[in-house]
């Protein structure tokens, strides 16, 4: 039988504001139906009941969101042992140079670097393996920094 949960209880099991779920993605392609409602409390006949959802097919469909949601993976350039800056990386790899370089401090914390002058001339391949793991659409990647919920997905 199937685990019954309200979207309240499912957004809270994943870090999600209710808010978030009910005004945005209930409305997305795909998602699940509801399956019933709960009963209302004994001696509450007023007001509507929350209506409950197979968990089972709310966690199928976040994961798939999330899964159409990552970026694209970006294919490993040649050399990739050598030192660039960000900027150069970008265009190597074919993204914005913003697609690169919003992510400055982290980076700094992933990948090798070394510092020439002004410039910061990083490992290419630490940068690339940085930008294929990024999350996607509607995650932080660091989520001590992400202001729209307090926790992680």
């Amino acid at each position: 039988m199937a685990q019954l949960v309200t979207l309240a209880e499912w957004a809270q099991q994943h870090g999600l504001t209710l808010t978030t779920v009910r005004n945005q993605w209930v409305y997305l392609q795909g998602f699940p139906e509801p399956v019933g409602h709960q009963d209302r409390a004994a001696g509450t006949g007023s007001g509507g009941r929350n209506r409950e959802y197979d968990l089972a097919r709310l966690d199928d469909w976040l994961t798939r969101w999330h899964a159409e949601g990552r970026p694209a993976r970006l294919a490993m350039p040649e050399n990739p042992e050598e030192y660039r800056t960000l900027g150069a990386i970008a265009r190597l790899v074919g993204v914005a140079g913003a697609t690169v370089t919003q992510y400055r401090a982290l980076i700094d914390q992933a990948a090798e670097y070394e510092d020439r002058g002004a410039r910061r001339r990083y490992r290419t391949r630490d940068v690339v393996d940085f930008l294929n793991e990024r999350p996607g659409h509607g995650r932080a990647s660091d989520p001590s920094s992400d202001r729209r919920r307090g926790t992680t997905l």
